[in-house]
Formats: structure tokens, C-alpha cells, sequence
């Protein structure tokens, strides 16, 4: 589901590029993309992403450049779709059953193609259910699907918390805090 105004953060973090842009470059290519704000908002905004260290900030006279200093951040349905791809591949109902769980509610097959999943099956859920997500969705300004909506065959509660793990410690760079390996003692 894409929401413009929810997804400024990414779009920012687009324009920005690899080598980075000037706060006019940058206004520009916003501009072009719809988004209008005041180059002195966007200042600010850009200092507080410096601040949490979401981008870099080099000073070039007369101007400052700003780059993004990490990659662009995954959506939900990427960063669930990586993992799951990752730690049980081939088994794309693992990725509606954590969607599910997640949103409480079911998933449409728009939602598993962003997720990468190419799944056609599963219990189809009810029409009034349907209906139910659809208003849900609208009401949030979300794009409303058009599709069926889906729940998973079986439950998959422990690989849920493995893949929650899995996201949880990629999306907060703590890789480097998970033990990988167990080592024994000879007593």
C-alpha cells in the first residue's frame, strides 16, 4: 500500500541519490515530484535526519550536501517478504500467516506482491471482511485494493517470532549482538 504523505521519508532518501544534492537541488526534484514545501522546512527537516543520523551532512561552500548514510529503509512488506525468502524460501504461505498477524486482518494480493510473494491460494476470507479492510484502508488514505484477500492454509507461530527477530535485528544494525555460533567447553 503506498501513501505519499507516510512515505516522504523514502521518496527523500530517492532523491537524494548516492552522491547527495544541495537543499535547492533537492527542493527541485521534490518540486517535480509534487511536493512542495519551503526550502526552509525542508532545511530543518533534513537537519533533524542529520541529527538521527539518517543522512550526512558535508558542508561545500556556499552550500551543504546531503546524502543518505544508510540504504533506503524497507517498507513492512519488503522487510517481511526479505526474511522469510531468507529463512524458509519457497514457502510464500509463512509470508501471509506473518501479514496476518501483523495487521490483524487478511491480505490482499497486492499486499503479497510487494512482499514477493507469488502466492494464489490460501482461505479466501469473507466478503464482509473484505469490505471491513477495504473502508480500513480508505480511511488511512491508503490505495484500496481491488483484490481478493487471503488468510494462510496453516499456523506458523514459531517461525513468526524467528522472522520477527530477523527483522527487528536487521532493521536496528544489532547483528553484531546475536551470538551465531555456540561454542562448548572441554571440562
Amino acid at each position: 500500500m503506498f501513501n505519499p504523505d507516510k512515505d516522504f521519508l523514502r521518496i527523500l532518501l530517492g532523491c537524494l541519490g548516492k552522491d547527495g544534492k544541495s537543499i535547492s537541488a533537492l527542493s527541485k526534484d521534490l518540486e517535480a515530484q509534487g511536493f512542495k514545501h519551503h526550502r526552509l522546512i525542508l532545511t530543518g527537516y533534513l537537519r533533524a535526519l542529520a541529527d538521527m543520523n539518517v543522512v550526512k551532512e558535508r558542508s561545500v561552500p556556499p552550500s551543504k550536501i546531503y546524502q543518505a548514510s544508510k540504504p533506503i529503509p524497507n517498507n513492512i512488506y519488503e522487510a517481511v517478504g526479505r526474511s522469510c525468502k531468507k529463512k524458509y524460501p519457497g514457502n510464500d504461505d509463512i509470508i501471509v500467516y506473518v501479514l496476518c498477524q501483523l495487521f490483524k486482518r487478511p491480505v490482499f494480493e497486492s499486499e503479497l506482491r510487494l512482499a514477493g510473494a507469488a502466492y494464489h491460494g490460501g482461505r479466501p476470507a469473507q466478503q464482509q471482511e473484505v469490505a471491513e479492510c477495504k473502508k480500513l484502508l480508505k480511511r488511512s488514505g491508503n490505495v484500496v485494493p481491488t483484490q481478493d484477500a487471503y488468510y494462510p492454509h496453516s499456523d506458523y507461530p514459531n517461525e513468526m517470532a524467528e522472522i520477527m527477530s530477523d527483522i527487528l535485528i536487521d532493521s536496528t544494525d544489532s547483528s553484531h549482538l546475536v551470538l551465531v555460533t555456540k561454542q562448548m567447553r572441554l571440562i
